[in-house]
């Protein structure tokens, strides 16, 4: 169950709304930002960007998690079935932005090598769940023949249109099943919503245009150079471990966890993160500025929600 419903949010995310910013549509010919001083950088974890002010904060999303949970059991008790939400992991927010920028930590590289630690803790805690009938996966996730636009974008659309044609005691199923019922009240109960992954594309559109920045690129370039000193041959920092050829389940393999730790001392010899770290801002900050009245109601909406999920939780 948890792979299939997790796959129907996902899915949902992507539905979102069609009113986000076009990352990396600006013009790429404009002038590099200034940066000022650049900070000697290593670890990432709780480290904070700019745009991190407009998304919810790691416990503010467990809390919107919930809130979709609550919403969707209880469409699904309106059809006479029970909703046994996915097992959460814990929220730590000290552990935000831990590897945007890949692998950076020596003593996690020590002992797991390129192997993320809390994804390997994610799969500890999952929990065998009674899997779901085909009738109770049709009420909470709709059609399986589903056209992504038929899906009502906002709930005064879905409320509109009164449901799909399937039925469960006496009700129409709301298209795209309890899920996207539940998404849409808390997510996008009006049609001038802003998008949810408004903020998501702005930290895109910031990043990629870091990536191409010339100070990140030769910071870059000589992590490169250092990694050849040591024996490998890599050329971008986020790939580095499939540029080596290890498969996935070799990320924590002796040979990984020593090239991994050659990788995190290249890293803080050339100050590749705090290189990084300082551009990804710059550019951030520059977006800010560009859209400040779209995120201004992003943080509106996003108290709404809160709201709403405050009182779901009583």
């Amino acid at each position: 169950m948890i792979r299939r419903y997790a796959a129907a949010l996902g899915a949902i995310l992507a539905l979102g709304g069609c009113s986000a910013t076009d990352a990396g549509s600006s013009a790429q010919s404009d002038a590099e930002p200034p940066l000022g001083s650049t900070p000697a950088m290593l670890k990432t974890a709780g480290v904070s960007f700019p745009l991190d002010a407009y998304e919810a904060t790691p416990e503010q999303q467990d809390a919107l998690s919930r809130a979709q949970h609550t919403l969707t059991g209880r469409c699904m008790t309106r059809f006479g079935f029970t909703f046994q939400p996915p097992q959460q992991p814990p929220v730590s927010g000290s552990e935000s932005n831990t590897r945007v920028f890949g692998l950076v930590d020596p003593d996690t590289a020590a002992r797991y090598g390129y192997l993320n630690p809390s994804m390997a803790d994610t799969s500890r805690q999952r929990r065998s769940e009674r899997p779901l009938t085909e009738t109770e996966q049709l009420a909470l996730m709709g059609e399986d023949d589903l056209n992504p636009a038929d899906l009502p974008r906002n709930l005064e659309e879905a409320e509109k249109g009164g449901g799909s044609d399937v039925t469960f005691n006496g009700q129409r199923l709301p298209v795209g099943g309890c899920i996207r019922e539940s998404f849409l009240k808390l997510y996008a109960r009006k049609a001038n919503e802003v998008d949810i992954l408004f903020v998501f594309n702005l930290k895109s559109e910031a990043e990629s245009k870091a990536l191409e920045d010339s100070r990140v690129r030769a910071a870059s370039k000589r992590w490169s150079e250092c990694m050849a000193k040591a024996g490998y041959t890599v050329n971008d920092p986020m790939k580095a471990p499939m540029e080596m050829g290890f498969s996935e389940n070799a990320f924590s393999s002796p040979r990984a966890i020593t090239a991994a730790k050659a990788d995190v001392r290249c890293k803080q010899q050339v100050n590749l993160v705090g290189v990084r770290y300082t551009v990804t801002v710059a550019y951030q900050k520059q977006l800010i500025e560009k859209h400040a009245e779209t995120l201004s109601l992003v943080k509106q909406q996003l108290e709404s929600r809160l709201t709403l999920a405050a009182s779901l939780a009583r």
